[in-house]
């Protein structure tokens, strides 16, 4: 095996059986430049599923640590020239919390990326902290919108037992090279009464299943692919248990979205692109639903 992967046995029943369920196509791409927070690249990845409890994951996959220093490393100017359509969801999900934690407090936004739901947050009166190993996005967050990002690991923080009132975690989970361990300290950190936010791309929806192997989120900067049965499964082992889950919808600019189809085809990306700019529309925003889902978990009790 080459030295910048390892061998990792499934992230929630410690497995070493699987499947595999889509073989890398692409060989023709460096290794350093498959990590980012937006964006990354199809064909690169080894996915296998767990042959006990069923979780898809990449296997062999880039050692946790060059994972981490990458994310420390990235400048991701096309996560940043997004920030006014992600404002538009990010006040949307700032809503989701709130309908179901309505006495505000303290919250914690894991994988916090430019701080944008965290400046929603704390215009409505939240008491707000985010934890970000991108230190030119948290930087970028904390400049811009004040909103306390710490730029490092979860756990490299370091907080208090039971100190948040909630956790978010958006389109993160994904990316960790331990999931189970992240969602452990965030259990940590979290109140008895707390409440926990997680977004991620569902390998289980309709979509996902129509598309296969051309599905969207299938991206070198994925390192677990979790589905309903999979992420309540990894929750429940971490001592949460769902309290209820649905569709997640996002708003971006034509342009970008018109650009993301280079993920397939860079000539009809570029094609597209210059019909859509051409035409003016360019920074049209669009709501859509690409298969993401949204659960909301709390403590089981201990």
């Amino acid at each position: 095996m080459n030295d910048m992967y390892e061998d990792i046995p499934c992230n929630i029943c410690g497995s070493n059986e699987y499947e595999v369920v889509i073989k890398p196509e692409r060989k023709d791409f460096d290794p350093s430049k498959i990590i980012s927070a937006a964006g990354g690249i199809m064909g690169t990845q080894q996915i296998v599923k767990c042959s006990v409890c069923g979780l898809k994951y990449v296997r062999p996959r880039l050692k946790a640590g060059f994972v981490v220093k990458a994310y420390r490393d990235s400048v991701d100017e096309n996560y940043l020239s997004q920030s006014a359509a992600r404002d538009i969801t990010f006040r949307k999900c700032i809503e989701i919390v709130e309908r179901e934690k309505q006495v505000k407090g303290r919250i914690l936004d894991v994988g916090a990326a430019s701080g944008n739901f965290l400046k929603h947050a704390k215009e409505r009166g939240w008491e707000v902290s985010g934890a970000e190993p991108s230190k030119s996005l948290a930087e970028h967050g904390n400049r811009n919108y004040g909103v306390n990002i710490f730029a490092g690991t979860l756990s490299e923080a370091r907080y208090p037992d039971a100190y948040f009132d909630v956790i978010t975690v958006w389109d993160m989970l994904e990316h960790s090279t331990d999931p189970s361990a992240e969602l452990a300290e965030m259990r940590r950190i979290l109140k008895k009464d707390g409440m926990l936010v997680v977004n991620f791309p569902d390998i289980g929806t309709l979509l996902a299943k129509t598309a296969g192997r051309y599905w969207w989120f299938l991206l070198s900067n994925h390192l677990y692919y979790f589905d309903g049965r999979s992420i309540k499964n990894i929750l429940s082992k971490t001592g949460f248990r769902v309290r209820k889950k649905g569709m997640h919808f996002q708003t971006l600019q034509l342009g970008y979205l018109a650009k993301m189809i280079g993920l397939y085809s860079k000539p009809v990306s570029k094609l597209v692109s210059g019909i859509v700019e051409g035409a003016g529309i360019a920074n049209i925003l669009i709501k859509y639903y690409a298969s993401q889902t949204n659960v909301i978990a709390v403590k089981n009790e201990e």
